[in-house]
């Protein structure tokens, strides 16, 4: 056996225990750190924090690792996908569901049921996953599609019972967030245990995983039950990582970089894996932990979640760009659909339905009946105008995504542009100290168009296929969720704007916010039969769209940054959550003729009348309490987009 994987586990103890000693001195002197350790009766409160609480986050980070580490290695091995773990599968965000709900139920319930809570919303993820994926052959693509758009899901219903239940589940989305804040021993402890019960567990099927990681008929044909065996093993795998989560909360990509790190020190077979996994995995816990401390001085202590999901995010753009194109093979058909209405009758009614929900927006007084309708109209024509703006400008940037790179599932949010636009406008609010819309716009366009920058280099190599570019823009978008996750611990006093604003709310849309938003798509849409051509030729390919005579390159550039445009400026109003950009341009679809004006502008009209009905159901459905129109429009657009990806094979 190679040493290699020895070297560089040595390396990374090292690194990390350096970082962990420096961040600790913040609390105690470097002469008095060891007899802080050993001396729980110590006389100053910092030798007394560092025993009970530091010194046990050295063991829950080792043992955390190590857990998601096996887990990791399991999925990946057994699904034969190199990006599997329990984070891009969402077993980790449907396991953090799970304790919500099981804490709104019982809020006094033992640690044990916490953790039965855990394995269920886990194996409940699993199996949502393996359904959506099972039309597609399990193709490794839309298992992590699916993956991620569950645990964007369950990460979004998890903010609407936040909002609902502040007060109790306060406590619970500190800990959700994955923080390795320890009081005592108990939690290590406890995972030490379960790891002594499920690594022989793990050693037992070493050797059926690594045949069964052959092919089917040669696993049937060595004696080795296959279905029985993934079964058992996929079992296994959520309930440590589940463990983990009801112990520290969520900590993304571990189970992903440990494996990878191991292959690329030299560990070649399974079994080679299976032993340096956990071992790089907890020394990468560790070290990412260590980071956190060192930082803490400087900026307000971030969950280390935080830190291992920017970290892992990056990491797996990398992956992208180096996996081979046969290792992430997928599909994107469009929506079959064949709609015989005359040309203009979707459109119509699209209109009609947006302008019929506008005005009852403007006058309903379901629950105010003492006020004058106009009154009412004063107060919410703003609000109602920055939402119907954002959402047809969202559903245009929608439909030019999709034709431009041929792909149905494509959006301002499944892309990553959303994500990208409102890291540019939270640099431009921080780093230049200026609150000027023109200013935040023009950092919201420059966010979105780096962001398209950055995923078409890293999906070059596969030919932009639909796939590896959807997967590329879910990884963008943890990678600005991260960052920004950053800035609101920095301790800054904007970063209390920047999470209002994150979350969609249009209850703060003055009459400057809704009239710039109304200029934005009405200069955007006089360009619409400009390129309506660009949009029917494009999705033909670059081939075919030379020989109809067009440039391609830049005719796409033009579009790209036209939609960059209209993004920026719609998640400048409502925040990036939000799955418009996708819902609206499939209705479109299913109910136009393949007119690109046509399919554009009824989808606009669609995109308006979704936003418009999502602000009007947020400040209805808990009055006198809101719930952001963005949080509530991505928590009906992620079943969507799942159902969009079950239906897409035969």
């Amino acid at each position: 056996m190679t040493l290699r994987p020895s070297i560089l586990f040595i390396l990374l103890l090292l690194s990390a225990f350096t970082l962990t000693i420096v961040g600790y001195s913040s609390h105690v002197p470097l002469s008095r750190i060891m007899v802080a350790i050993l001396n729980p009766a110590a006389d100053s409160f910092g030798e007394t924090y560092l025993h009970y609480a530091l010194f046990p986050r050295i063991f829950v980070a080792l043992f955390a690792g190590a857990a998601l580490s096996l887990s990791g290695i399991v999925f990946q091995q057994v699904l034969k996908n190199p990006l599997a773990e329990p984070s891009t599968l969402g077993l980790l965000s449907g396991a953090q569901l799970a304790i919500t709900l099981a804490a709104l139920a019982a809020p006094g319930m033992a640690t044990w049921s916490i953790e039965l809570a855990a394995i269920t919303g886990a194996l409940a993820t699993l199996g949502l996953v393996t359904l959506l994926a099972s039309k597609g052959g399990f193709s490794p693509v839309t298992m992590l599609l699916a993956g991620m758009i569950v645990s964007f899901f369950a990460g979004t219903a998890s903010v609407v019972l936040a909002l609902f239940n502040h007060e109790y589940l306060r406590s619970v989305f500190i800990w959700a967030s994955g923080s390795l804040v320890q009081n005592d021993f108990s939690n290590a402890l406890a995972l030490a245990w379960r790891l002594a019960i499920c690594i022989p567990m793990l050693v037992l099927l070493a050797r059926p995983l690594a045949i069964a990681g052959l092919d089917d008929a040669s696993g049937r044909s060595l004696g080795v039950p296959v279905r029985t065996l993934r079964l058992a093993s996929l079992f296994l795998a959520s309930v440590l990582a589940a463990f983990v989560v009801a112990r520290v909360g969520v900590i993304a990509f571990i189970g992903l970089a440990a494996p990878h790190l191991a292959r690329f020190a030299g560990a070649r077979t399974f079994s080679e894996r299976l032993l340096w996994s956990p071992l790089l995995g907890g020394a990468l816990l560790l070290l990412a932990d260590g980071s956190v401390l060192v930082m803490a001085p400087y900026i307000a202590e971030v969950p280390t979640g935080t830190a291992t999901a920017f970290f892992g995010a990056f990491l797996l753009l990398l992956l992208l760009k180096n996996m081979p194109l046969t290792a992430l093979h997928a599909e994107a058909r469009a929506p079959n659909s064949s709609p015989r209405h005359r040309p203009h009758f979707a459109l119509v009614i699209a209109i009609v339905v947006m302008g019929a929900i506008a005005i009852f927006s403007l006058g309903e007084q379901l629950f105010i009946d003492n006020l004058p309708l106009a009154d009412l109209f004063l107060g919410r024509w703003p609000r109602v105008l920055a939402a119907a703006s954002a959402g047809a400008m969202l559903a245009l940037a929608g439909t030019i995504m999709q034709s431009v790179t041929a792909n149905p599932l494509a959006s301002p949010e499944g892309l990553g542009v959303s994500s990208g636009a409102a890291l540019g406008i939270v640099a431009t609010l921080l780093l230049a100290g200026i609150f000027s819309p023109l200013a935040l716009l023009l950092g919201g366009i420059g966010g979105a168009l780096a962001t398209f920058l950055v995923m078409m280099t890293i999906t070059a190599k596969s030919a932009h296929a639909p796939g590896p570019v959807l997967l590329a823009g879910a990884a963008i978008g943890t990678f600005a969720a991260a960052l920004i996750t950053f800035v609101l611990a920095s301790g800054d006093p904007r970063a209390v704007y920047v999470l209002a604003w994150s979350m969609g709310p249009t209850y703060r849309a003055t009459a400057i916010t809704g009239l710039a938003g109304l200029i934005v798509l009405l200069v955007a849409l006089p360009l619409l039969p400009l390129v309506r051509r660009w949009l029917q030729i494009l999705p033909l390919g670059d081939q075919a769209a030379r020989e109809l005579g067009l440039a391609p390159r830049r005719s796409r550039t033009a579009l790209l940054s036209l939609s960059a445009v209209l993004t920026a400026a719609a998640t400048l109003i409502v925040g990036p959550l939000s799955f418009v950009g996708l819902i609206a341009p499939h209705i479109a679809a299913m109910t136009t003729p393949p007119k690109p004006l046509n399919r554009a502008l009824c989808a606009a009209a669609i995109g308006a009348a979704l936003m418009t009905t999502a602000d009007w159901l947020g400040r209805s459905i808990h009055f006198p309490y809101e719930i952001p129109a963005g949080v509530l429009a991505a928590f009906v657009g992620g079943p969507y987009f799942l159902w969009l990806l079950y239906r897409r094979h035969p």
